[in-house]
Order: structure tokens, then C-alpha cells, then sequence
């Protein structure tokens, strides 16, 4: 299976590259499919659609939901510090990044690579479809649409204005390529409505489903702010026939005993499938299709490399309310170990793995193996999923549309299904939108610490320059030396310099 993959990532790759080889230097590889003869049955584009979630969990060149692709996406919030050893994680925790970041360029090209092989796929189905049943092409279509509408998404949350690749070409006279506007881009994302109307509600794991479709395209509302609409296409996945519903556990969703529970509406596979090379892309042969996350937060004291920490000020959001029976809430000691009475960190007590001048320190535990292991064992191998949606997100922003749209008793009433599996008492704060929006965002940091969220919501809701002020002085002058005018330049990742040296028709991002 694996030696098939890697012949389909070879065909979809070869289309992104420029080669300078003469025609008599490329010899045909019998043995070896070609663009002519790999998309001969159902089985290769099944393959090809496999493919297309490498680009997501790629660890160390940008993938989003990988090692450093996670990194980028909670460095800039108020959660975490990192050293200064990842240098190019680093800069954008201080920002001080330019357009030359290889991980930021990475995660850009990487939305790409993912863009060209969903086009490359449904381009070959459209013109073989007379081979296969109206079923499969939907399946296909469906399931294509919906994997270009979440890389689509993100490529404009991340970059804002950037070119809108939706045919995959191999001709050079295609590669200039001029910006379309984020508004734009999301718009063509909304095929996830497209896809939603063709993928079942009940699908094989690790594939995406009808509710996965509408939970993205939700989001994309709520990031517009068009409230009804969000409304419309969230809600129903509160009812029949969907099924989905907050586990008993909360941290049942970040190891890997529970993985693909009744919470995650949408869940990369991280699958054990054997090979030895941890640091390569994810794509040849060898691969282990691992990720480094654990490895990389855990602290020196049980083998881990210690590369960031939670800073004080989402410790205090932390510590800001008790839960019904006077301890801290659980999301919080699911997420973090600190020294409090009965705080274990991998296996054993806080105090027994840290000499006394650690015990005022705090560690991340979410996607850590704390409970299982007493150590983070060499080679850094972690095959615990990553949920990219999960249900208690649908909640919340239900609770934020309908908070929005001055139905708060309505949102109150979501809220409050969040809190309630965190054992804390009902909302009791005042009945107006600003008591309820304050509520929604202390639930919002604690529920999805260092799950990439925090950054994104601080930005839409015009915070993030308020909060990083009280966080971090340093960070918060160099946050200041973006501003230009009515923006700042670190509210988004640039368009890389290598794109702007390859596509003469796209220009540099706004500031930069």
C-alpha cells in the first residue's frame, strides 16, 4: 500500500515542479505509472484522495495540523512562550519574522501542494467519468470539494490575499498568478456547501463527513460575521440525524485511547504504519507518518526538549474560576501541570519530577502522553490523532452567533453545555451581551489552549492588541512595529518571498 502512495504522490507532486532536464535524458521507468497510466480505476483516485491529507500533517515543513504547523498557529497568541531554539517559531512568537520564514513559506506552499492535488483529481475524474458510476464521481467530487473548502479557508486565515489556484496546470504560462482577496477566497471555499450535499452523514474513519462540511462552512460564517447563516448551518448538528455530542471526559479528545469519539466531527489519522524517517515529509516510503508534538512541549525532567511553556497570563484565565466542588477547572488540569495539591505529570507527582526552583513552572499536557508514560521515549514517534473539529467548537460558536443576533438566553443555553462538562455552575453573570461575550471568551481560551484557536478569535474580535499588551512587553513592542495606518502587518503570515520572485503578477502582503 505504501509503495502505491508514494507512486501517487510522485504524479501529484511532479506537476508543482519545473524540470531543466533535456527530452533524452527522460527515459520512461516501465515499471513505474505515469500521469497516462496511474487514473485507470477506482482504486487510484481512492489513493489519490489519500494523498491529499498528507499536506495537513506534514511535521516539520508547515503542515497545519503538524508539528511546526501547530507551533506557528499558537505562537502568536497569548498562551504559550517559546525559546529561542526553533528559530523560525521563534520569530513569530516575538514578531520579528520577515517574508524569508521557511515555516511560514512551508505551511503557503503546503496549502498548494494540498490545492493541486484536489484539482488534479477532480480534473481527471471529469475526464474519465463515463467510466465510473454517478456514486463514485460524487463520492470523489465530495470529498475533493470539501478538502480544497477547509485548505481554502485556512490559506486566507492565514495570508489573507493571496492567488486562488483552482486548476492544476503544469504549464509555465499558468504560474503568474495575481492575488484574490480573502472575501473572495472564502467565497470559493464555500463549495463546502457543494460538498456537504454529496458526502454521507456516516462515512469511514478518517474520512470526511456531511457534518464536517457544514461545521467548516459554519466557521467560515462566523469569521464573516453573517450570524444567520452560521446559524442556519450550525444548529442542526445538534440534532437528528447527526449524533455528535461532548464526551463524558474532556480529555478523552487529545489522547489516542478515544480517539474518533462522539466529539470530533472531523479527525487526521496519525497511523502507525512503520518506516524510520521522523524528519522527512511524510511521503516517501520510509516515512513513519508520525508527528514530534509530545516530544517537543515535554519538560528536560522526562525526556522531553522543553520548547514552550503557558505564560502567567493564560494561567490567570486558568485560574479564574473554580468548578462546583472548589478545584480548578478540569480543562485546565487536563491542559496544564503546575504545582497544585494532586498534580501529576507523567505518572508522578509535580514535586517529585521537579527540583524546588521548577515548582513554580508550568507544562502543556494537551496531545502529551502524561497519563500513559512515565517518560517522552526516543525516536520522538506520536500517533495520537489531531481533532480538527471538534463539537464543543460547533457550541460555542453557536453561542457566539446567536449572542450576536440578541437571542442570550439562547446562548447562555449553549455556553452552558461547555460548562456543565467542565463541572462548573450555569452562567450567572449579567443577562447583556457584553456579560455573555466576556463568558464566551474565557470559554473559548480555556477549552482550545493551544489547539490553534486562541490567536484567530483574539484577531476577529479586534482583542489581540488589548491582550498581548498585558502579556508580554517585549512581544507587544515588536506587535507595534507592524502598525501602518489602519493595520498591522503581524495580524497575517506574508506571502513569501520566493512567491513574489516566481509569480511576477503577485504582489507583497499588506505592510510588508
Amino acid at each position: 500500500m505504501k509503495t502505491y502512495i508514494k507512486t501517487t504522490l510522485t504524479i501529484l507532486i511532479s506537476g508543482m515542479l519545473f524540470s531543466s532536464c533535456e527530452d533524452q535524458l527522460n527515459q520512461a521507468n516501465p515499471n513505474q505509472a505515469t500521469e497516462d497510466t496511474f487514473w485507470k480505476d477506482e482504486t487510484d483516485f481512492n489513493l489519490a484522495l489519500t494523498s491529499c491529507y498528507t499536506p495537513l500533517k506534514n511535521a516539520l515543513n508547515g503542515g497545519y495540523y503538524g508539528t511546526r504547523g501547530v507551533m506557528l498557529r499558537i505562537a502568536r497568541a497569548d498562551e504559550v512562550d517559546f525559546r529561542n531554539d526553533i528559530s523560525d517559531v521563534y520569530t513569530v512568537n516575538r514578531f520579528t519574522n520577515s517574508n524569508t520564514n521557511s515555516l511560514t513559506q512551508g505551511m503557503f506552499y503546503q496549502f498548494y501542494n494540498a490545492l493541486y492535488r484536489t484539482n488534479s483529481i477532480m480534473q481527471k475524474l471529469e475526464e474519465k467519468k463515463e467510466q465510473f458510476s454517478t456514486d463514485f464521481q460524487n463520492s470523489v467530487k465530495g470529498e475533493c470539494l470539501f478538502i480544497r473548502g477547509f485548505y481554502l479557508f485556512q490559506l486566507a486565515k492565514e495570508f489573507k490575499d493571496a492567488p486562488l489556484r483552482l486548476t492544476a496546470s503544469q504549464s509555465p504560462s499558468t504560474f503568474p498568478l495575481a492575488k484574490s482577496s480573502q472575501a473572495d477566497i472564502w467565497a470559493q471555499a464555500k463549495d463546502l456547501k457543494t460538498a456537504a450535499s454529496l458526502l454521507p452523514i456516516t462515512n469511514k474513519i478518517g474520512k470526511p463527513t456531511q457534518g464536517a462540511a457544514y461545521a467548516a462552512l459554519g466557521k467560515i460564517y462566523v469569521y464573516e460575521e453573517n450570524w444567520q447563516e452560521a446559524i442556519n448551518v450550525l444548529e442542526p448538528l445538534t440534532q437528528n440525524p447527526y449524533t455528535y455530542k461532548l464526551v463524558e471526559d474532556f480529555n478523552w479528545n487529545f489522547d489516542d485511547t478515544h480517539e474518533n469519539n462522539a466529539e470530533s466531527i472531523f479527525e487526521l489519522l496519525i497511523e502507525d504504519v512503520g518506516g524510520t524517517d521522523l524528519w522527512g515529509d511524510g511521503e516517501n516510503i520510509n516515512s513513519t507518518q508520525s508527528n514530534t508534538r509530545p516530544k517537543e512541549y515535554a519538560a528536560a525532567e522526562v525526556g522531553g526538549w522543553y520548547e514552550a511553556n503557558p505564560t502567567q497570563q493564560i494561567m490567570d484565565i486558568f485560574w479564574k474560576e473554580k468548578d462546583k466542588d472548589g478545584n480548578f477547572d478540569y480543562r485546565a488540569r487536563c491542559s496544564v501541570a503546575w504545582d497544585y495539591e494532586g498534580c501529576t505529570y507523567y505518572q508522578r507527582p509535580f514535586r517529585e519530577v521537579f527540583a524546588q526552583d521548577k515548582w513554580k513552572t508550568y507544562w502543556i499536557l494537551k496531545y502529551q502522553n502524561w497519563k500513559t508514560q512515565k517518560d517522552e521515549p526516543a525516536p520522538p514517534k506520536s500517533f495520537i490523532n489531531e481533532r480538527a473539529i471538534r463539537y464543543a467548537d460547533v457550541l460555542l460558536m453557536l453561542a457566539e452567533a446567536y449572542m450576536n443576533k440578541g437571542a442570550l438566553d439562547t446562548s447562555i443555553g449553549y455556553i452552558n453545555q461547555i460548562r456543565r462538562r467542565a463541572n462548573l455552575n450555569d452562567y450567572s453573570g449579567p443577562i447583556t451581551k457584553e456579560g455573555v461575550f466576556e463568558d464566551l471568551v474565557h470559554q473559548r481560551a480555556i477549552e482550545f489552549f493551544v489547539e490553534g484557536e486562541r490567536f484567530y478569535d483574539l484577531r476577529r474580535w479586534g482583542l489581540l492588541e488589548q491582550t498581548l499588551k498585558t502579556c508580554d512587553d517585549t512581544r507587544y513592542k515588536n506587535y507595534q512595529t507592524g502598525k501602518s495606518g489602519n493595520i498591522n502587518k503581524f495580524n497575517y503570515f506574508p506571502i513569501p518571498a520566493k512567491e513574489l520572485d516566481t509569480n511576477p503578477l503577485c504582489t507583497p502582503s499588506e505592510g510588508w
